[in-house]
């Protein structure tokens, strides 16, 4: 799929300018670069923004337990951020009047219709993924079907052009209906949806899950070789790792996505609390308010000794040698110092908003 990126970048002009909801107004808008690129593979459609999720970082399915449950799902299905586009039928956080999420409205639903008809008309994916019935509703407002969740769940129909498959809400609630182990069935399905597909970058996800898991490896390493660093210097590390990797051979040694945010590169797969996952292995502690990890001599991930390529391997201890010669303002230094953060932070000056925009 071809990217259509001054289309993109006008749609996000007039959603953020977007005065259709009465109710909605004075409401963050989640639409940007952080959602993922157009000519993605795949375009998952939640429901809405979450309050303490999206509404607050500003990237869908970040930041809150049903972001945490996708990301995880998205990793067992052999596939990363990089690949995808994550919207929500609402763009706005509909809250009730004690300031909690609250379902969207079938008249918010349709006024929010062509946002989202507008996405996948910009992002042109193979196929549309809806997770819940409000998103769900949202595709039959744009094109009818008669698809039902309990009927259609995990598999492929044709609507629109294009595949549309139906999925579960990765939130709490839904995991009551549809347990977090089926729903990782589904993600397999979905993964290998794409893996069928001819085009040449889907070709490359068949050896997505190993390097998804190389990936989680090298946080590991780094985690085991520091003893003790913040999650502050993670960031910058990892970022520093692939960048450099980038120059040398024009191929990260991660699949990690990186953006950019108010204190330079941030790593979006290591957002919220991912750590909380692995507390068998990684000890939490809090120094002049900053968050530090520990590693703790077991099995990480429940996954046997970090096996690294030989030149991967060469390129992170060089990275962790000169880390741990600097101070924190120093190493955030070297970060900005990179072409990517010194385009975005000439972009800036010149009037051109770069928050949550990739980096790499």
């Amino acid at each position: 799929m071809s990217p259509n990126n001054d289309q993109f970048e006008r749609l996000i002009f007039d959603i953020q300018n977007c005065s259709a909801c009465a109710c909605m107004q004075g409401c963050s808008r989640v639409l940007s670069w952080a959602n993922g690129s157009p000519g993605a593979d795949l375009m998952f459609v939640g429901e809405a923004p979450g309050r303490l999720g999206a509404d607050r970082t500003g990237i869908p399915f970040h930041g809150d337990k049903a972001g945490d449950n996708f990301e995880k799902l998205l990793a067992l299905a052999g596939l990363s951020r990089k690949q995808v586009f994550v919207t929500n039928a609402v763009l706005c956080n509909p809250r009730d009047e004690k300031g909690n999420n609250a379902p969207p409205s079938r008249n918010v639903l349709v006024q929010c219709a062509n946002n989202l008809r507008r996405q996948i008309e910009v992002v042109r994916p193979l196929a549309v993924v809806t997770l819940g019935g409000a998103a769900l509703e949202a595709t039959r407002i744009i094109e009818p079907h008669c698809l039902t969740l309990s009927n259609a769940v995990r598999k492929t129909h044709d609507w629109n052009g294009l595949k549309l498959i139906p999925l579960y809400h990765p939130g709490a609630r839904a995991m009551i209906h549809r347990n977090f182990a089926t729903q990782s069935a589904d993600y397999y399905f979905v993964g290998e949806f794409v893996r069928r597909q001819k085009n040449p970058q889907i070709r490359r996800t068949k050896s997505s899950a190993k390097t998804l898991q190389n990936s989680w490896n090298v946080v590991r390493y780094i985690i085991e070789n520091c003893g003790t660093l913040s999650l502050f210097r993670l960031h910058k590390i990892l970022y520093l790792i692939d960048y450099r990797a980038f120059k040398e051979r024009n191929e990260p040694v991660t699949m990690f996505v990186y953006i950019r945010q108010k204190d330079g590169p941030y790593c979006v797969e290591l957002g919220s609390k991912w750590f909380k996952e692995h507390s068998d292995n990684i000890k939490i502690s809090m120094r002049d308010k900053i968050l530090h990890l520990s590693w703790i001599d077991s099995d990480l991930f429940a996954l046997p000794a970090p096996i690294l390529d030989e030149h991967d391997k060469g390129l992170i201890d060089a990275i962790l040698d000169e880390a741990a010669q600097i101070s924190d303002t120093q190493l955030k230094t070297r970060a900005y110092l990179t072409h990517p953060m010194k385009a975005a932070l000439k972009a800036e000056r010149e009037g051109y908003p770069q928050l949550n925009k990739p980096l790499l």
